[in-house]
């Protein structure tokens, strides 16, 4: 009966843990969505890493409970010594496993975007430059377009495509996994004690909250997406203006060329006769 209550307790903390990375999920969707739409800001910045802190909070509690269950067993019973060194060598598995995914997220380098090479040319503007740099930018624009279409979501935000988005997010799934364990708990719990029978409506309220919040996050974010493709729109139309604008310029005869190289030619071909 205590072990049930005390699986059903830590598996709803680690819900509530797990819960936060759904309300983060939305509400820096809708904080980048409000800034791109008042043109206060052109880059998506908070969105991408919204789970990192409550994917690093859950990280933290397994390190704890993985820490005392495994200590637990070491001092309890010399025969449980193998199994709390396999639970405590599983914590830190998973904790390395967490830090790297957050470290590789964090740190990743921006990708190339319409934006960054439209500032690229605007810093090159009054420079007149080659035609092979002018190629290399047109590699690069069409380098972007080739990406975007690759993963390019639909515009629709109606429930099945947010459902097909939780589907394809794994982190987005942590909360709805979890709290079907709580239920599951809950229903364990509640055949071995029936004096509890609200711990198993808490449980399915859980379920529910959790679904919903996934799904309701997910819109936030498609429509964030949507936001953010309509901006790059922009930025490529302007981009593919500076480009032709600077081939133009590379293509143009340079003042007086003409007639250096023709006064050159002429003195080689004095040189050649003297000779």
């Amino acid at each position: 009966m205590e072990s049930s209550w005390t699986v059903l307790t830590f598996l709803a903390a680690l819900w509530l843990v797990a819960f936060s990375t759904q309300v983060a999920d939305y509400a820096t969707a809708r904080f980048d969505h409000l800034r791109l739409a008042r043109g206060v800001r052109t880059r998506v910045r908070a969105h991408p890493v919204a789970w990192v802190v409550p994917v690093a909070g859950l990280a933290l509690v397994i390190t704890a409970v993985g820490v005392d269950w495994g200590t637990r067993m070491f001092f309890a019973n010399p025969t449980q010594i193998p199994a709390a060194v396999l639970i405590t060598l599983s914590t830190v598995v998973i904790i390395v496993a967490i830090a790297s995914t957050i470290t590789v997220v964090v740190v990743r380098p921006p990708a190339d975007s319409y934006r960054l090479v439209r500032d690229e040319l605007i810093e090159l503007a009054g420079v007149r430059l080659h035609q092979d740099q002018v190629d290399e930018f047109h590699a690069r624009v069409s380098a972007i377009d080739a990406a975007s279409k690759d993963r390019k979501p639909s515009d629709a935000t109606t429930i099945p495509s947010a459902l097909q988005l939780v589907v394809r997010t794994p982190q987005r799934l942590i909360a709805p996994a979890i709290s079907i364990a709580v239920a599951i708990a809950a229903v364990v719990d509640l055949v071995t004690d029936t004096s509890r029978p609200w711990v198993l409506v808490v449980a399915l309220f859980t379920v529910a909250i959790s679904i919903s919040g996934g799904i309701v996050a997910a819109r936030a974010s498609l429509a964030l997406r949507t936001a953010v493709r309509s901006t790059q729109d922009v930025y490529r139309r302007e981009l593919i203006g500076l480009i032709v604008e600077a081939e133009k310029s590379s293509k143009k005869r340079v003042a007086g060329l003409g007639d250096r190289v023709a006064r050159a030619l002429s003195i080689l071909r004095e040189q050649q006769e003297s000779q």
